[in-house]
């Protein structure tokens, strides 16, 4: 453990916190966050992980662009469901997505490319739904604990697993938090 395994810690934990509340400067953490955890990951030779952070930043500018644009200032995005349609898509491109990347992990060096490319593309996914404030996105990323966990412990990554692990409790919360809010919501409708 370093001092930017703290760092990173500290603000990936306030970042999912200020998503938790819908605020969207969780955008910026998860953007300063990402950077670090590339730099770890291209160190311990998983490039498919720091690949992955290196997207998250990109989608973190999209969804920061999205939660914060002029047309939804007085009418945020509201958290709703992913539809059937969208959940046939979300499977569709995080299949063609996993596809991508193995091949392309596998012709880089990465040190355990299929793993890689399906965390990969999973969690490209559950980001995405997240800029669209979809339930499923805190669901997504907590099942991804199953395949990150087991693979950065493998790589004596230790404080990053315990990192995931947290992130998982705290990711399923989230989802637990947003569901009750989407409830209230219908229900203020309805009555």
């Amino acid at each position: 453990m370093n001092i930017l395994d703290i760092c990173v810690f500290i603000i990936s934990v306030a970042g999912i916190f200020l998503e938790m509340w819908q605020k969207p400067l969780f955008w910026l953490a998860y953007i300063i966050g990402s950077a670090i955890f590339a730099y770890e990951f291209i160190l311990a030779h998983l490039y498919g992980s720091a690949l992955l952070q290196l997207i998250y930043i990109i989608l973190s500018i999209y969804g920061w662009y999205k939660w914060t644009r002029p047309d939804t200032q007085n009418n945020l995005e509201q958290i709703c469901h992913v539809t059937q349609k969208q959940a046939v898509q979300y499977t569709t491109a995080t299949i063609i997505i996993g596809v991508v990347c193995y091949f392309i992990l596998k012709n880089t060096g990465d040190s355990d490319y299929l793993v890689d490319a399906a965390l990969t593309a999973t969690c490209i996914t559950a980001t995405y739904m997240a800029a669209l404030k979809q339930i499923e996105s805190w669901f997504l990323f907590a099942s991804t604990i199953t395949i990150s966990v087991p693979l950065y412990y493998h790589y004596h990554l230790y404080f990053t697993c315990l990192t995931y692990i947290i992130f998982g409790i705290l990711d399923t919360s989230g989802g637990i938090r947003w569901l009750s809010i989407y409830k209230k919501s219908l229900n203020s409708k309805i009555g």
